[in-house]
């Protein structure tokens, strides 16, 4: 489906080497206020990809953000053709790094310049070239959020310090000229998995992903825990995500890119949160048929938006 091209801002563009860039898909003003405060700060370039309509207040604010452009879908196309999308546009204006947020994410002042100082060091070194590098994510404690995980690789056979499997979208900073080399993010995986599956196809034709411990950024997984206990993030997130997260992970064991050790653990993994998903419902209809959907649809590669009746 066609889309409304790219508006310029009225005022002039930002000038440099990094841009920034987010999909939304029914955002919060304040939490949209908390995300574009800092990148206005910092004076970045910022590509906007609305799926579907935006509210009034929203309209208002990114009307005021001096160096946004906005890019919009009459509906949510998901969120990897979002993100191709703003890349796309990053690359055509000339920019050769795009940090990657989510609607939702809270950057640090500084951060695009600090995680491009740690990407251009690696460039220098007998590494596979950076595709990507992230920063540390930070889950709020007092909300009952899982410590983020890494699958780090060894530092050996010329891999250099902060070498990990894959990164999260958000705050993620991708070299555009890797992003040519290894291809578009997956728009048929509509939103979830889309960055794993994107790193381990970096890696795969010779470039790698690393993560700038030295560089933090808040981040959320889901919805808080009510009760402030410790929580799965399948159980924090809506039943349609969850759809994705399934579906999503069972259709990666068939990728020849994605080594056979990640496939034995995203099968196990994949297992057991849907078993978890069934117990936390006792077992109620409309979780047994997102369930059942989603190991279809993952099975035989049925993939896009998910099917009517999946909410």
């Amino acid at each position: 489906m066609a889309y409304a091209p790219l508006q310029d801002h009225p005022d002039d563009r930002a000038q440099g080497t990094v841009a920034a860039a987010t999909v939304l898909y029914r955002p919060d003003a304040g939490v949209l206020d908390a995300l574009l405060t800092p990148l206005e700060a910092d004076g970045l370039r910022l590509f906007i990809f609305a799926n579907g309509p935006l509210d009034e207040e929203i309209e208002r604010r990114l009307a005021r953000s001096p160096h946004a452009v906005l890019m919009r879908a009459p509906e949510n196309m998901g969120l990897g053709h979002g993100l191709n999308a703003v890349t796309e546009a990053a690359a055509a204006e000339g920019f050769a790094f795009l940090l990657l947020l989510d609607q939702d994410s809270v950057p640090t002042p500084g951060m695009a310049n600090a995680l491009l100082a740690h990407l251009q060091a690696l460039a220098t070194s007998p590494t596979p070239p950076p595709a990507v590098i992230g920063p540390l994510l930070v889950s709020p404690a007092e909300e009952g959020y899982l410590a983020p995980w890494y699958s780090r690789r060894a530092a050996k056979d010329g891999l250099a310090e902060g070498a990990v499997d894959f990164l999260s979208t958000s705050g993620s900073l991708i070299s555009l000229a890797a992003w040519r080399a290894v291809g578009p993010f997956r728009a048929d995986y509509f939103i979830d998995g889309i960055d794993v599956e994107w790193c381990f196809r970096a890696w795969d034709r010779g470039h790698g992903c690393y993560l700038a411990d030295e560089v933090t950024m808040p981040h959320r997984w889901g919805g808080a825990a009510e009760n402030g206990e410790r929580q799965p993030q399948i159980l924090r997130q809506s039943p349609l995500r969850s759809y994705y997260y399934l579906r999503n992970g069972l259709y990666g064991l068939r990728l020849a890119h994605i080594p056979w050790s990640w496939r034995l653990r995203t099968a196990a993994r994949v297992t057991a949160q849907a078993a978890l998903l069934l117990l936390a419902h006792r077992f109620d209809r409309p979780i047994r048929h997102l369930v059942f959907a989603a190991l279809r649809d993952g099975l035989q590669a049925r993939l896009g938006p998910a099917p009517l009746g999946i909410a």
